[in-house]
């Protein structure tokens, strides 16, 4: 099978191109010159330059594919202006809309939880057919459920399209942000405070994932979307285990998401003044505020598959990571 793959040369993407060729698909690449594409080459990825938002620049890599596998996204909340929409959405729109002209049989959009803006309030695991929760509390929310109702509007026009929605995803190998450089910050003590203790979350191995989406790419039937989520965890449960491994003891001090709110409100000017960074955007406090508890029991019954759990899981992440001083 001939696979289209944009995102090959990100976390998920070079993970799942690494399966896709083992198991003797033929594996087509959309990098960016500015990609380091040795691990793909030395896979057996065959590269295409290009960049998701300019479509022509996608045409000969996409030309006779059999799937085209959608993965790459923005993730950088403090990024310029307009990128991440110009990524997320305006990006999507181009990738649906040339497998759409170019009759491509089959397209997965890998989309994330972060569609849903949240799960419920009370703390009770989402699933594919709870309603999003709204406004959303960050750019990369709002441009991913964006995003996926224009590709949306492909598959009501006839391409037949796959969903999958990851929730938080960590293990080996280990990378330089998202959810492991999280898991990496707990592990040496980088959190001065706690903050949304209590906040429910959910996590999937990258294997697992990989797992999962090849199972969809086999197995599910056009128009369906599938949550793969793993375990449900609140935050200072995650530090817990983390800390019962050898990490770093949970924070002694905890602030609600208010108090941090107001806080980080009078620091900006200062982070401003000196030149730096400050820890957090304020958007990132509003998604600290909800729960991403989802339920992912439709995917494990239909494709038998089982993610594991954190106590598995997070040995081999942390194995990763260097000592703690």
């Amino acid at each position: 099978m001939r696979i289209f793959l944009t995102g090959g040369s990100g976390y998920i993407g070079r993970a799942l191109a690494r399966r896709l060729v083992s198991e003797g698909h033929e594996v087509r690449a959309l990098v960016r010159p500015t990609s380091r594409i040795e691990p793909l080459v030395a896979a057996g990825v065959a590269t295409f330059p290009g960049d998701i938002t300019v479509r022509a620049s996608m045409r000969e890599g996409m030309s006779g594919a059999d799937w085209v596998i959608h993965a790459a996204a923005d993730l950088d909340l403090t990024g310029p202006a307009g990128r991440m929409e110009r990524v997320n959405v305006a990006g999507s729109d181009n990738v649906a809309s040339l497998a759409w002209k170019l009759g491509v049989p089959r397209f997965l959009s890998v989309s994330s939880v972060a569609y849903f803006g949240g799960s419920p309030a009370d703390g009770s695991a989402a699933t594919e057919e709870t309603v999003p929760s709204t406004p959303f509390p960050t750019r990369y929310s709002a441009t991913k459920h964006e995003g996926e109702k224009v590709i949306r509007g492909y598959a009501a026009r006839g391409l037949s399209v796959v969903t999958v929605y990851p929730s938080l995803v960590y293990g080996p190998p280990g990378k330089r942000d998202g959810a492991n450089a999280l898991l990496r910050q707990i592990w040496r003590g980088r959190f001065p405070v706690l903050i949304g203790a209590e906040q429910k979350t959910s996590w999937i191995f990258l294997d697992d994932l990989v797992d999962g989406m090849v199972r969809v790419l086999a197995r599910a039937e056009p128009g369906s979307a599938w949550l793969m989520a793993g375990e449900v965890a609140t935050v200072r449960e995650v530090i817990g285990k983390i800390a019962a491994l050898g990490g770093a003891p949970s924070p002694r001090h905890e602030l609600s998401i208010a108090t941090a709110r107001r806080l980080l409100r009078l620091a900006l000017p200062f982070y401003a003044l000196v030149g730096r960074r400050a820890p957090m955007p304020l958007s990132q406090l509003a998604s600290l505020e909800r729960h991403w508890a989802f339920d992912d029991r439709r995917a494990r019954a239909a494709f038998d598959w089982m993610p594991r759990g954190l106590d598995a899981g997070l040995p081999p992440t942390l194995a990763e990571f260097e000592p703690r001083p």
